[in-house]
């Protein structure tokens, strides 16, 4: 097996978050959401920017694909889709491949039209660029006479959102639970989205004893997708309870409804603390 190179693939995907540096590309903006019932017009244009990061010129290919998100806040990517709110088919857009040197940006000019026949809520697609020529990297194993090949591609995939007709951005948390694991302390939410359309929420956890706030710290926010529910377990930040005692967990979930009113729901949980913290 002297000389043997194994191939492995590999996948660098932004889904509305940041671009990693060796991704050789970035875009902005990383997420597209329009609310077509401030339109007036029957059709929506708008564009997106690719700036290249790599001091060869690259060349990438645009296409759309539809998404759904899961009870993890996971991106579940799907080739074909019937779902009436997928505008996979209803996108348009301009260049559909293009080349990008370093420091230079290509617009990517979207239109989506006859936003009336759009069903009501959340309709969605992923626009993916996608470089067109892979990269090839040679790793070495650490076994004699086995190297390892690493083929790099690059694609980044930006949200589009319209919402339209009768949205509704509703969120609850079904339950705030405190579990414990033998790393420590954790926080069990589930939080529910009632609505229609995806609900993007933030929050903070409050540590109170009594009507005292010992301590505050963020929680992890998330996209709950509309109809779904989203389950997150957080480790509980203990560092500020220096006492034994009964205490208070509060979790402030705020979010905006449809009408772009920001919204805050809590829940609360008993935590009792007997011995070392």
């Amino acid at each position: 097996m002297s000389g043997m190179k194994k191939k492995i693939f590999g996948l660098l995907i932004a889904l509305g978050l940041a671009v990693p540096a060796f991704a050789s590309v970035a875009v902005a903006p990383t997420r597209v959401e329009i609310n077509a019932n401030k339109l007036k017009n029957n059709y929506v244009t708008t564009a997106i920017e690719v700036k290249g990061d790599s001091q060869q010129p690259m060349r990438f290919k645009v296409y759309p694909g539809f998404f759904t998100i899961n009870e993890k806040g996971e991106v579940v990517m799907t080739e074909s889709s019937n779902d009436p709110h997928d505008l996979t088919k209803k996108i348009r857009f301009v260049p559909s491949e293009f080349t990008v040197v370093q420091g230079r940006n290509q617009k990517v000019r979207i239109n989506i039209a006859n936003l009336n026949q759009l069903p009501d809520g959340e309709n969605r697609t992923m626009l993916y660029i996608e470089d067109v020529n892979p990269k090839e990297m040679n790793i070495p194993t650490g076994r004699a006479g086995i190297g390892a090949q690493l083929i790099v591609k690059t694609r980044v995939g930006v949200p589009v959102y319209v919402d339209k007709g009768r949205v509704s951005k509703e969120a609850e948390i079904e339950y705030f639970n405190i579990v414990k694991a033998k790393d420590g302390l954790y926080t069990d939410m589930k939080i529910l989205s009632k609505g229609n359309s995806k609900v993007r929420y933030s929050g903070k956890v409050q540590i109170l004893q009594g009507k005292s706030l010992i301590d505050e710290y963020e929680l992890d926010g998330g996209v709950v997708g509309g109809g779904n529910y989203f389950v997150k377990k957080q480790k509980i930040d203990t560092r500020n309870i220096k006492n034994s005692g009964e205490y208070t967990l509060r979790a402030v979930i705020s979010y905006l409804d449809e009408n772009g009113k920001k919204k805050n729901i809590k829940k609360e949980a008993n935590l009792n603390i007997t011995g070392k913290v």
